[in-house]
């Protein structure tokens, strides 16, 4: 990274507006999964903090939920909040950030709740995406697959590229079955797509002018009229209503004309079910992680616990959850569907039982 560590030159932008229902009952909107500790002491805010702290980053952009406000400021009191008053996906979150950041700027865009093992890998993934990122283009970065995972999207690259610079995308592929997902991998050329992108903001802001100029203007205005105090800034209402909401996929990364990758391995985990928390969590011998609990004659278990402790005996491949309101227990194979009992839940609660 020698070209660009002698001097600040790259704003993260942290999305952090995701609610984690696929990790209910511990991650729920007032707590999202960004916010608490799965893996180890930190929260994956606190990660994401440290991981681009320093050269050759800037202090940070953080677009968030205004629940998260009091949080966030502890956490990060370097950082501009940019505080939505409604949840509008990553497309307006990004529009906000682009809005908000000087046009010359390189803006990182890195989800809140991802576990990066190996962060060297990291920063030199992204000082190989920075020369094509001043170049005008945007910038995503491929997770080099170890499996035929059915759970994430594709990034497809053209050619076979060479060096270590960024590479064409061909094509962005929906989360595949699983034949498709083991035909890309013997095929090559084919990454998990992580949802980290480098561009300038002015790259950002003409995409958007381009492609959702809906979601600019109403980020424009929702700017223009915000109320600013200290670090924080209060996005207003009524002019953020206004925009569509849409994933940055959907809007900009299919559309936009110059898009490459950068492929990486770094140890990446989106975190985004209670298997995958599994997975990249430390394990016993047993295969057993728990904390707030314990496992007995049993192999596979993911235990965690912010209230009862919790005994499991002579069981396999299971997911324990417990919280003072409730628990959740599901085979791991089953993880994906927690949403479904998260939903139920808050049912449960607006109907006051």
């Amino acid at each position: 990274m020698d070209d660009i560590d002698s001097a600040r030159t790259v704003r993260p932008v942290i999305l952090a507006g995701g609610a984690g229902t696929r990790l209910w009952p511990l991650s729920t909107p007032a707590a999202p999964k960004h916010l608490i500790p799965l893996l180890g002491e930190q929260s994956l805010f606190e990660e994401v903090i440290e991981r681009l702290d320093g050269a050759p980053f800037l202090p940070p952009i953080v677009v968030a939920n205004i629940r998260q406000r009091e949080a966030l400021e502890r956490l990060a009191p370097a950082a501009t909040l940019l505080l939505e008053p409604i949840k509008r996906d990553s497309g307006p979150a990004i529009a906000l950030a682009a809005a908000e950041a000087g046009e010359d700027e390189l803006l990182l865009v890195c989800p809140s709740d991802q576990h990066i093992a190996d962060v060297d890998a990291f920063r030199d993934a992204v000082a190989r995406a920075v020369p094509a990122a001043r170049e005008g283009a945007i910038v995503t970065f491929g997770i080099e697959p170890d499996h035929p995972a059915t759970g994430f999207g594709y990034i497809a690259a053209s050619g076979e590229g060479t060096g270590e610079a960024a590479r064409t995308v061909d094509r962005f592929v929906e989360k595949p079955a699983k034949d498709k997902a083991e035909a890309m991998l013997a095929a090559g050329g084919h990454y998990w797509n992580a949802g980290i992108f480098l561009a300038s903001a002015a790259t950002w802001r003409q995409a958007f002018r381009d492609h959702a100029p809906a979601m600019l203007d109403a980020a424009e205005a929702a700017l223009g009229a915000a109320r600013r105090e200290g670090q924080s800034v209060l996005v207003d209402a009524a002019a953020f209503a206004r925009s569509p909401a849409q994933s940055v996929d959907y809007a900009i990364m299919e559309k936009a004309a110059d898009v490459r990758v950068v492929p990486v391995s770094m140890g990446w985990s989106d975190v985004g079910s209670w298997q995958s928390v599994h997975d990249a969590a430390d394990k016993d011998e047993a295969g057993n992680s728990a904390h707030g609990g314990t496992a007995i004659d049993s192999r596979g278990l993911l235990i965690r616990s912010s209230g009862p402790a919790v005994a499991a005996i002579d069981v396999d491949d299971l997911v324990i959850i417990a919280t003072p309101e409730a628990v959740l227990v599901t085979h791991r194979g089953a993880a994906q569907r927690v949403r479904e009992a998260a939903a139920w839940f808050e049912a449960r609660r607006e109907n006051g039982e």
